[in-house]
């Protein structure tokens, strides 16, 4: 699974160059516009002047990883943390193109660093309990998803509506279910896709995968319903699903 990296933050030092900060300016634009390529032709200008310039090389690295660059990208994000080791941002969009490349346990580490220095970042938790699940660590997977909603809860944000930090929170649900689901745990695999499908009602892998651990309790009927919603949603392996637990 693959992340959209964006620039949570963006450095700039007030005694820059006019000129690299327009420069500067131009990139996050293009960012915007996710017009990567000439972002980063924007930024390589800016460390033609100044090869040391930093701010450069974050963004740089972002919109690198945007075009699936992951290995110059982590180049980039490297140098920034040889230079500025405390860049929460750096260490959650590092962990991020790792996670991108299968280094789900250097993804960990730097998603671990990133919550080391902002306890309160809720991405952070949800990304590393990605990582987890993919190395099979579900209970280390299920306590990140956990801190996650109560840390949304204790900010007391709305997490139906939490794209204002970042945070999809019906695939916060989603992945818990899949945890719970993996872990047996069926019923409460079924809260966690029901709420999916609340926040994000054309979900069709939530619905898939309630069907699927409705059929795990007997629920066949109700199994059905769900299983037909995520076909009509044009889940192809609901349709499989359907045409093998209750075809003809």
């Amino acid at each position: 699974m693959k992340y959209a990296i964006v620039p949570i933050l963006i450095m700039c030092l007030t005694a820059c160059h006019v000129k690299t900060k327009q420069a500067n300016k131009r990139g996050l634009e293009y960012m915007k516009q996710n017009r990567y390529e000439q972002a980063v032709a924007e930024f390589n200008d800016i460390l033609q002047e100044d090869a040391y310039w930093l701010p450069a090389y974050y963004n740089r690295a972002i919109a690198l990883a945007n075009t699936q660059q992951y290995k110059k990208a982590l180049e980039d994000f490297n140098y920034v943390l040889a230079h500025y080791p405390d860049h929460a941002d750096a260490y959650f969009n590092r962990g991020i193109v790792y996670e991108n490349l299968g280094l789900y346990a250097n993804a960990i580490q730097d998603y671990t660093e990133t919550i080391r220095l902002r306890p309160g970042f809720i991405q952070a938790y949800h990304y590393r309990g990605i990582a987890r699940f993919r190395m099979l660590d579900l209970d280390g997977a299920l306590q990140d998803y956990n801190r996650a909603l109560e840390l949304g809860r204790n900010l007391q944000i709305d997490l139906s509506a939490a794209k204002a930090l970042g945070l999809n929170s019906s695939a916060l649900y989603f992945n818990r279910g899949a945890v719970f689901q993996k872990k047996g745990d069926y019923e409460s695999a079924i809260a966690d896709y029901t709420e999916t499908i609340r926040i994000d009602p054309s979900s069709a892998k939530a619905y898939y995968n309630r069907g699927i651990a409705k059929l795990s309790l007997s629920q066949g009927q109700e199994a059905a319903s769900d299983l037909e919603i995520a076909s009509r949603l044009g889940y192809e392996p609901a349709k499989q699903a359907l045409a093998k637990y209750f075809g003809d």
